[in-house]
């Protein structure tokens, strides 16, 4: 074997294991994006549900039962929407309360919410917030609805404190909130009208 034919030999003893290595870490760079593109889709598919669901709802109740109902089944363990309206009530809403009902502290809180936030929470927090009593810790996630002159806080709980951590991506969260804020303030406004035209009409001699 000639000088030339060894130096081949070794160039290839040398680079082979490396390219071996390259393309195995390829191989998995390629399983973690397909894996959180998956996740992301099935992420997308549950928000799509409950924000179709939200967007058929025609009164509060068919919204307190979504807010109950398929935002449960779907994302989380519990949910609140609290509602910052003082001059409206809502009777026999289970899961839409008005935000001034909760204890002060708590109310300053969400009130002041700029941004979506998850975290974990003691279980006298989640109490005060979900009605429910849960093992120590939980997580939450809190998410402003705004709607011109709609304001209002969603609170979504999970008994895994894992579920909703501080390092949770909040987009698909944002805009479960936006959906939310556009859906109710389309009810109320039409509520609203229909008691003015009641009225209107009742005080017609």
């Amino acid at each position: 074997m000639t000088s030339r034919e060894r130096n081949i030999v070794s160039l290839t003893d040398v680079r082979l294991p490396a390219l071996r290595e390259e393309i195995t870490e390829l191989r998995e760079r390629l399983q973690n994006v397909t894996e959180i593109f998956n996740e992301n889709e099935q992420s997308f598919k549950i928000i799509a549900e409950i924000a179709l669901a939200l967007q058929g709802c025609e009164t509060i109740e068919n919204l307190d039962d979504a807010v109950g109902g398929v935002m449960i089944e779907r994302s989380a363990d519990h949910a609140r929407f609290y509602v910052e309206q003082p001059d409206l009530e809502w009777p026999g809403s289970e899961h839409i309360r008005a935000l001034g009902a909760l204890d002060p502290t708590l109310c300053e809180s969400l009130a002041g919410l700029t941004s979506t936030k998850c975290e974990a929470c003691r279980s006298e927090t989640y109490r005060d917030l979900l009605d429910v009593d849960v093992s120590d810790p939980a997580s939450l996630a809190q998410i402003p609805v705004s709607h011109q002159s709609l304001k209002g806080v969603l609170v979504i709980g999970a008994e895994n404190p894992d579920f909703f951590s501080n390092d949770v991506g909040t987009l698909y969260l944002d805009f479960l909130g936006a959906t939310l804020a556009c859906s109710t303030y389309r009810i109320l406004a039409a509520s609203s009208t229909t008691s003015q035209n009641q009225g209107i009409l009742e005080s017609k001699p």
